[in-house]
């Protein structure tokens, strides 16, 4: 499997702008408009620094460990500033942009003059070029405010090189690797820029397809001998030899955890090498690790899971991973946790083929039909928990699924009414890059068609029509088509359809599994036994009670009964301990969960108590508003006030959170001019609630509009802290429908 563009974007490579992450992190919004008293200052809520400021994230940094080994030394008195600028670029190295961001900017707290605080926070902005700009121009101000280090000058040129306006793809990409090259050319001892030399002439080289990879190697060599655990020498080696020789990545694969195991990219990252080399057990632990980490830290630190560009992407391929070592119910757990979280407007959507929701909805089936698990899967769809979207090709995976599932259950009306359904979908026109659209493709060419038409065939006993259908399946499982053979009696295809599939994939559980059965269905029980005792080492942590290791269960059964079986010797498999392995549940949880909301314990405007524990029981939006003289803040509070008859029909309640004191509030409430504010106001004057929701901004001081949904046990579902205020209510309303369903 190789990793999609939008899971692990390239840095400043330009196609990572087009991303749908990228996209996702510009998010329509008012336009800020100035104070009425000052014309030039921010409107409220918004930085004074500019509109690159506004996004990211807003609360101080602090030391993290297991972030990685780098000295990346810059022009500051305060050693404290240097710090977090070399804490933020070890980040930068793992691809944690955010954390990287939230670095640079507590360096930028502390010494404003530092210009490499404000490269720092555009250079975690690679998937943001609007922000990347705006964060270079404050780095180049200050720079010629306060002439930084000949060095710091030069990567600040390099960058704005690639950011250069009128320039096309390529020439930005030749101007900051040129720029890259002059820093290890006079500063040959920078390993960082040795690193991201290597990382780059990676990418350059290899959008045409034309490179040296071996002369990468070479570079990166070159940092090893310096620092060994240099986390992004590791990181990039292992995307340098990704998908061509992944065994050369082997070292690193092997050390990129170990010398960044705070950050969760740098224990996924080594799965796509062992996937290469298809190590399936070692890619499950290396991406549960993945996911372990990065749920302790959004739990830990309240970071919403869509706020992580490569969350998605990690978590899926986790799920594959499990599934092909036989964990198939911590695979589906993994993959519902991906449907099941927050979703937010402008970070994940239905059309966003990146969201952690239709990555979880594509697993999740996907393991369900892998293992059999055919009542799971048709509850779960009619359900609605897989919460399949109605754009085409969710609609699609959802009648093929369920088609599925009727087929292997001998439902044949049912399967008729999905194959029916698969046929209504409408077929999106096929686009190329030089001319118009071909047309929309014929139906009959639909390989998930094909593969439902062929059970349907089967079931009636049309053995031909079936086979010349599976023929078109370009998509069928190999070892679903082995036991379709199996089915029809053709047992010679069916051994040597599953035969072909473990020597393919070697080392996958249900495809060696699903040999086993078809070579003792096949009157091969010697060849079944040899074929078990592979499997067995393999699937050590495999879920036995699925359909097809009862199966096996039974086949072992009749071997002993028949005196005529010699089980497998002792594991081969290295034992996770022997292996210097840590117990990944020490790590983290498999899966995200919402965390707690703080109390809340203020009186409103006539001087009565609110208690968030006294709303136990039904859900609640909170808002967090910046006043009555904020003119966003009063848009907002009149759109959720009109839908608090809507919000309490979804048994939700609405309140409002204020910077003001009691008297600015109460004449708010009750003011002259008419306008409802019909939920409690909570004067907050000391800020202390907005500060513990961090609905605060600790760069500047200043407090920021806050949304949060909290349902019905007091955990918080989702939020949005942001410059403005947040005014989609039709979506808060569908997600207190969805958090609801959840709970139930």
């Amino acid at each position: 499997m190789r990793a999609l563009a939008w899971g692990w974007v390239l840095p400043l490579s330009l196609l990572a702008a087009t991303s749908p992450t990228s996209r996702a992190q510009e998010p329509t919004r008012p336009t800020a408009s100035a104070s009425e008293a000052n014309p030039a200052a921010p409107a409220a809520g918004h930085s004074v620094h500019g509109e690159a400021f506004n996004d990211g994230p807003r609360r101080k940094a602090t030391r993290m460990e297991g972030m990685g080994k780098v000295d990346f030394a810059v022009t500051t008195a305060k050693p404290e500033a240097q710090m977090f600028i070399s804490q933020g670029v070890a980040q930068l190295h793992s691809f944690y942009y955010f954390e990287a961001e939230r670095s640079f900017r507590q360096a930028g707290l502390i010494d404003p003059d530092c210009a490499m605080a404000y490269w720092g926070m555009a250079m975690s902005n690679v998937n943001n070029e609007k922000r990347a700009k705006g964060f270079l121009a404050e780095a180049r101000k200050r720079a010629d405010k306060k002439p930084p280090s000949p060095r710091e000058r030069l990567y600040i040129d390099a960058l704005a090189a690639f950011y250069k306006d009128g320039a096309d793809a390529k020439a930005k990409r030749q101007g900051f690797l040129n720029g890259l090259e002059a820093i290890v050319q006079e500063f040959p001892g920078d390993i960082d820029a040795r690193a991201w030399l290597a990382m780059v002439t990676w990418q350059d080289s290899f959008q045409d397809g034309i490179g040296s990879r071996q002369a990468v190697e070479t570079l990166l060599e070159s940092v090893e001998r310096v620092e060994p655990m240099h986390p992004g020498m590791h990181h990039y080696r292992i995307h340098l030899w990704d998908g061509f020789k992944p065994e050369r990545a082997l070292k690193s694969a092997g050390l990129f955890a170990k010398s960044a195991p705070g950050i969760a990219h740098a224990w996924h990252m080594p799965g796509h090498t062992y996937t290469g080399l298809r190590r399936y057990a070692d890619a499950a632990y290396q991406q549960e690790g993945s996911a372990r980490v990065d749920h302790a830290y959004m739990m830990r630190d309240r970071v919403m899971p869509f706020e992580i560009h490569n969350y998605a992407h990690n978590n899926q391929w986790l799920a594959t991973s499990l599934s092909h070592v036989g964990r198939a119910r911590d695979a589906v757990e993994v993959a519902r946790n991906l449907v099941e979280q927050p979703r937010d407007p402008d970070k994940n959507g239905p059309n966003d083929g990146g969201s952690p929701q239709r990555s979880g909805r594509l697993r999740w089936s996907e393991v369900l039909t892998r293992y059999e698990l055919w009542d799971d899967l048709i509850a779960a769809t009619e359900s609605g928990s897989l919460d399949w979207s109605d754009i085409p090709e969710e609609r699609k995976q959802r009648a093929y699924t369920l088609g599925l599932a009727f087929a292997a259950k001998g439902e044949k009306a049912k399967l008729a009414e999905q194959i029916a359904a698969l046929r209504a979908v409408p077929k999106a026109p096929q686009r190329n890059n030089r001319g118009p659209a071909n047309p929309a493709p014929n139906p009959a060419d639909d390989p998930l068609l094909a593969e439902l038409e062929g059970y349907q065939k089967l079931l009636d006993g049309d053995v031909g029509d079936a086979f010349d259908r599976f023929a078109k399946a370009t998509a069928m499982r190999p070892e679903a088509l082995a036991r379709a053979h199996l089915a029809a009696r053709n047992y010679g295809l069916a051994e040597s359809t599953a035969r072909r599939a473990v020597d393919r994939q070697a080392d996958q559980v249900p495809l060696l599994a699903a040999l086993v059965e078809i070579l003792q269905a096949v009157g091969k029980p010697k060849d079944a036994q040899e074929a078990y005792k592979k499997l067995v080492p393999l699937a050590r942590r495999a879920d036995l009670d699925t359909p097809v290791f009862r199966r096996l269960a039974g086949i072992v059964a009749g071997w002993k009964a028949a005196g005529d079986w010699s089980p497998p010797g002792p594991s081969t498999a290295t034992d996770e301990a022997e292996a210097g392995r840590i117990d990944l549940t020490t790590v983290g949880p498999l899966a995200w969960s919402p965390t707690a909301a703080e109390p809340i314990d203020l009186a409103d405007t006539d001087g009565r108590p609110w208690r968030l524990a006294d709303h136990r029981g039904r859900a609640v939006v909170v808002i967090f508003f910046l006043g009555g003289k904020c003119a966003h803040c009063m848009q907002q509070l009149q759109v959720f006030g009109k839908e608090i008859d809507a919000l309490k029909r979804l048994d939700a309640d609405l309140v409002a959170v204020s910077t003001d004191g009691l008297d600015a509030s109460r004449a708010l409430k009750n003011n002259a001019d008419g306008v409802k504010f019909p939920m409690p106001i909570l004067p907050d004057a000391k800020l202390d609630v907005f500060k513990i929701y961090q609905s605060f901004d600790d760069f500047e001081d200043q407090p920021l509009h806050g949304t949060y949904l909290i349902d019905a046990r007091g955990d918080v579902r989702w939020r949005r802290i942001s410059a403005d205020p947040f005014l989609d209510v039709d979506f808060v309303k569908k997600e207190l429908a969805r958090v609801k369903r959840l709970a139930r």
